[in-house]
């Protein structure tokens, strides 16, 4: 490891990674969060900060683009279940970035993530 990196700042850069994940570059910061967590697999609270980013980064791809898709191609209606795909990604999406912010506060007082 290098020695500028501590738990913490390592804690720090996965939870930036996941809200980056979120809010401004999709797949490459869910790489950069893959390679950084097998670079520094090391037990303590970087690596519960690392997996519960991986570990939500793929529940946001089941919650905020499967389910949306499931409304639209399921419905026989296809202006509702727009209206309502829509509204339930707004909604979704605002909580997983809020539950992000939350954890990394956290990372940055040196506690566990909530989720």
């Amino acid at each position: 490891m290098s020695k500028g990196l501590s738990q913490k700042n390592l804690s720090i850069i996965a939870q930036s990674l996941y809200l980056a994940n979120l809010l401004a570059i999709p797949l490459i910061s869910f790489a950069i969060l893959c390679w950084f967590h097998l670079k520094f697999q090391r037990s303590g609270l970087a690596r519960v900060h690392f997996i519960r980013s991986i570990q939500l980064t793929i529940l946001n791809l089941l919650c905020i683009v499967v389910i949306p898709l499931l409304f639209v191609y399921l419905s026989s209606q296809s202006g509702d279940s727009m209206m309502l795909a829509l509204f339930y990604f707004i909604c979704v999406h605002t909580a997983f970035v809020m539950l992000g912010i939350i954890n990394l506060a956290r990372a940055m007082a040196k506690r566990l993530p909530l989720f």
